[in-house]
């Protein structure tokens, strides 16, 4: 359950420990089951990354043709158990985010801040079983202090993730007063309305991960608040691995962390093969030079309206 059994063709060797990622080509191909008119069909990015002499990520280049994306720096710096991340737009030299990453005394990442819509805050609290991710409890909040918090879980076997199960969501309004009304709206056929709530705390029974969550509140005050819970990248979601091949440099859940978090946060035994959720399902190969390096991840996505993207990672190496 949740591992394949395929022929061996190559060994648990991972990749050497002088060895780190310079950079890596993502291609991303876009096949739209609905023609859209003047959509682009294929995106062309480039990420290269610079270290310290700790060999900590401190800076990573952006560069792509992708209309949605700017021209980027993103700079990491250490303090003591905090790294902060800053985003700046090349073109403009202008900052455009700002993040803070705490870790625990083994180095992992615990605590995430990031920004969130209409001036709120995102944190992340991730829970480890020994390496593997075992919670991700993510609460969204602004400054009258309403907050939202729901969590997955997840499972595992033989030091790899098996599954993922999302909780309710939570929303507390601290500062406000009893005698609430409350609103909210998910997707334009879903929304809710409850008067005269008694309760400075709501749970959505109903509440569905793959969709941001937006909510209106007001007191006997007349006092008015809102706050958007974004939805899960992923949700419901099941893993296999490629149990013949040991994790390294490549496999598709480390290259998605490192980029963003300057580390990996998904510490499994081997490679992922697919991931698979009710809004979409991913499947992943993996090609191989010599010395056991993958120099190229593929990965075919496809969504629920069975759009398929194609992501190309073309990878390159420094020894150091």
């Amino acid at each position: 359950m949740g591992t394949s059994c395929k022929k061996r063709v190559h060994s648990f060797a991972p990749t050497p420990n002088n060895v780190r990622m310079l950079g890596y080509n993502r291609i991303t191909t876009i096949d739209m089951s609905v023609p859209v008119p003047l959509a682009i069909s294929k995106i062309t990015e480039s990420f290269r990354f610079y270290y310290d002499e700790n060999n900590r990520v401190v800076q990573i280049i952006y560069t792509g043709n992708d209309s949605e994306e700017i021209h980027k720096r993103i700079d990491f710096s250490y303090r003591n158990d905090t790294i902060f991340k800053t985003i700046t737009d090349i073109l403009l030299k202008s900052v455009v985010e700002r993040d803070t990453f705490i870790k625990n005394s083994d180095g992992f990442i615990v605590t995430t801040f990031t920004p969130g819509v209409n001036n709120a805050t995102v944190k992340h609290n991730f829970e480890y079983l020994g390496k593997l991710m075992s919670r991700d409890i993510m609460t969204a909040a602004n400054n009258r202090n309403v907050t939202m918090s729901s969590s997955v879980i997840y499972t595992s076997v033989d030091g790899d993730l098996l599954k993922q199960y999302p909780s309710k969501l939570d929303a507390n309004f601290n500062d406000l007063v009893q005698g609430l009304d409350l609103d909210w709206i998910q997707t334009p056929k879903s929304y809710g309305h409850v008067e005269d709530l008694m309760s400075f705390s709501h749970t959505f029974s109903t509440y569905d991960p793959n969709q941001p969550m937006q909510l209106w509140v007001d007191d006997t005050l007349q006092y008015k608040d809102s706050l958007v819970y974004p939805a899960w990248e992923w949700s419901n979601q099941s893993y296999h691995f490629w149990t013949e091949n040991a994790n390294r440099i490549g496999d598709y859940m480390q290259l998605e962390s490192f980029t963003k978090y300057g580390q990996n946060i998904y510490m499994n035994k081997h490679l992922v093969e697919s991931i698979s959720s009710p809004d979409k399902n991913a499947y992943i190969t993996y090609e191989y030079d010599s010395d056991s390096k993958i120099k190229q991840t593929t990965v075919d996505l496809r969504d629920k309206y069975l759009n398929k993207y194609t992501y190309t990672y073309d990878i390159q190496y420094e020894t150091y």
